[in-house]
């Protein structure tokens, strides 16, 4: 799949869903599927040389000073963070290395709707198995295990990418929220 680079904080801007457009000095043909990634700026806190997510170039609209507006459809698909060698233009990353996340968990409100279903299903089963210390593996549905897992396997391999993480980012990627475990 196409990929492309830009500052580690623009991809953030992206995965939450503050930043719809990112300008470049250059042009593509491209439209659709694009990977984008963080460069390998060395910024305490985020991410370096990471796939972040997939979006859908729509358009690309030249300035008047020369450079280029790629416009992207505001519904970002959050994949499994890997280890991508960037550079200032278009480049391919392996289809394979592209896991798509159930949900993004970097923005705020599709975060919370995850737990939010989680924690219904959760609520549910425990009022009718009040005398149960812990979930047995094999009564959680595959859609909120898998939910449930990709959340902690998400903040896992993210914080893998971060470059000197605050304190907080180490206290919170690493903590399991849910630990849900294999079937």
């Amino acid at each position: 799949m196409q990929a492309v680079g830009m500052e580690p904080q623009v991809l953030i801007d992206i995965l939450v869903g503050a930043k719809t457009g990112v300008i470049y000095n250059f042009n593509t043909d491209h439209r659709g599927d694009l990977v984008v990634t963080s460069y390998a700026l060395k910024e305490a806190g985020l991410p370096s040389n990471m796939a972040g997510a997939v979006v859908q170039l729509e358009d690309v609209e030249a300035t008047e000073d020369g450079d280029f507006i790629w416009k992207f459809n505001p519904d970002v698909k959050l994949i499994r963070p890997f280890k991508v060698h960037g550079t200032m233009e278009l480049f391919e990353v392996p289809d394979e290395n592209i896991h798509y996340e159930a949900t993004n968990w970097f923005n705020v409100d599709a975060e919370n709707a995850g737990h939010e279903k989680i924690q219904a299903w959760m609520a549910d089963y425990i009022a009718k198995h009040p005398d149960l210390d812990r979930i047995p593996r094999e009564d959680i549905p595959d859609d909120i295990a898998n939910m449930a897992a990709s959340f902690d396997d998400w903040r896992s391999a993210y914080f893998d990418f971060l470059y000197r993480p605050t304190k907080a980012q180490r206290k919170e990627l690493r903590t399991a929220r849910y630990e849900v475990e294999p079937k």
